[in-house]
């Protein structure tokens, strides 16, 4: 059961990987800044190597606690049975899994941190009822976040660029190679940023496998943050040029100190949320440090049918996942019900 669980997991991490990594690269690579296989491949191993790290020396992962055990009441779990146990984790997983191909198809812009978050309530529901919930705790850490990071990322954004371009103005001639610098210092700290919100993540399943009682080891094994690591990093190199697209060319024609800005603004809000304990997504951010800055510079320039496309996603992914996480546990335990 549990290895079914972790194999599953691993496949969530490579598609965040797949969807996430690049916005570490995205902006750098469209400014020519870097050399687009140097960058996705450079971003990778900091992703791997980040991820590695964490599990050594920081003890206390907010963001993998608000997974593990913020959501559901503990109480919910109290004389649950593995074989439900199992089915509920499997559920949640599944209908995250499912919801991220489909959108993937349909080409439908996806936040892969909703979709697990929606599926572990979803799941919780079907399991064990409404009354499980977390209600205030997910609503004020997850749903108002929804909309709240994307207009903190915008104003952020906003603001930073405005900042850097008055530096700019007094600047040398000399001001592009500093840019250029900088920018290649924030892919390493945005890929870090990155891979410490994503993982956390991924741990956080972990931790529901002790939560609910599937395993008493408490602390993940040695061999996990270099699975995740290495799922993240893969995710990264197969999927980085489909999402470098989208972030550096649909949303707004994006220049070297734009590209700078919007790095600064993404590092200030995915440390402040991982810090806080606060699982959010970081193509929400990036995007929305990019429409930001957009504004700041000729709002009309921003492609405003892609934002629309992309806000829809936010906006039905949460719902959608918690509707697939509470119909797969039923069906799953329809199904497995007598085999297991």
């Amino acid at each position: 059961m549990i290895v079914t669980i972790l194999i599953l997991t691993a496949v969530y991490t490579f598609y965040m990987g797949y969807t996430d990594g690049s916005n570490a690269v995205a902006t750098s690579i469209t400014t020519k800044a870097m050399n687009p296989r140097f960058a996705i491949y450079l971003s990778a191993a900091i992703q791997f190597a980040t991820v590695v790290v964490m599990y050594f020396l920081v003890k206390d992962m907010s963001v993998a606690a608000t997974i593990g055990n913020g959501m559901i009441d503990a109480t919910a779990y109290e004389g649950i049975d593995q074989k439900s146990a199992f089915i509920f984790i499997l559920s949640a997983l599944l209908s995250s899994i499912l919801w991220s191909v489909i959108t993937f198809f349909l080409k439908q812009p996806n936040s892969t941190s909703h979709t697990l978050l929606g599926g572990i309530i979803g799941a919780g529901i079907g399991a064990f009822g409404f009354g499980s919930i977390l209600w205030t705790n997910v609503l004020l850490r997850i749903v108002l976040m929804i909309f709240l990071a994307p207009l903190l990322s915008v104003a952020i954004g906003f603001l930073i660029n405005k900042l850097l371009r008055r530096i700019a103005l007094r600047a040398s001639i000399g001001a592009g190679k500093v840019v250029k610098v900088l920018q290649w210092g924030n892919v390493v700290l945005l890929s870090s940023a990155i891979s410490v919100n994503d993982a956390q993540k991924s741990f956080g399943i972990y931790l529901l496998l002790v939560t609910i009682g599937l395993t008493d080891v408490l602390t993940p094994p040695i061999y996990l943050p270099f699975v995740f690591g290495a799922a993240l990093a893969f995710g990264m190199i197969f999927g980085g040029y489909r999402i470098i697209i989208t972030i550096g060319n649909k949303l707004y024609k994006i220049k070297p100190l734009m590209s700078l800005s919007s790095q600064i603004a993404t590092n200030v809000v995915i440390f402040s949320s991982s810090a806080l304990g606060i699982p959010i997504s970081t193509g929400q951010v990036i995007s929305s440090t990019i429409v930001g800055i957009g504004i700041s510079e000729r709002a009309r320039g921003v492609r405003w049918l892609t934002v629309r496309r992309i806000v829809l996603g936010w906006i039905i992914t949460m719902p959608a996942t918690i509707a697939f996480g509470a119909t797969f546990y039923l069906l799953t335990k329809l199904i497995l019900g007598g085999l297991l």
